[in-house]
């Protein structure tokens, strides 16, 4: 015996078809309508999915590949640089200071 079962709610294309979909729909000469009966679809979504393939393209084209981006540190480890950074700089000032010292001392000679 056979059950006709119909099926509630859309169904979801993962990305891969929806590229496939979306491939196939904008191929030149492409029976759009006869696409959307093969895969069950509505006009709208096919908008959706061309839409999506649009912001993906200006993002990916967007974005800049040659900038670094940084590298998460532990907190532990921040601190830890945070402390020698401090260090080196209050030794950088002491040299300073000496420094001037120094350079008055030669200048007055």
């Amino acid at each position: 015996m056979e059950e006709n079962v119909k099926k509630t709610g859309r169904r979801r294309f993962s990305a891969e078809e929806q590229w496939r979909i979306y491939r196939e729909t904008s191929a030149p000469g492409a029976q759009v309508g006869e696409m959307l009966r093969k895969y069950g679809m509505y006009p709208a979504e096919l908008q959706k999915i061309r839409q999506r393939v649009k912001e993906g393209a200006k993002k990916e084209l967007g974005r800049n590949r040659y900038r670094k981006k940084p590298e998460a540190v532990a907190y532990v480890e921040h601190e830890k640089l945070k402390s020698e950074l401090a260090a080196k700089e209050k030794a950088l000032a002491e040299m300073s200071q000496e420094f001037l010292i120094l350079k008055k001392k030669v200048n007055l000679e």
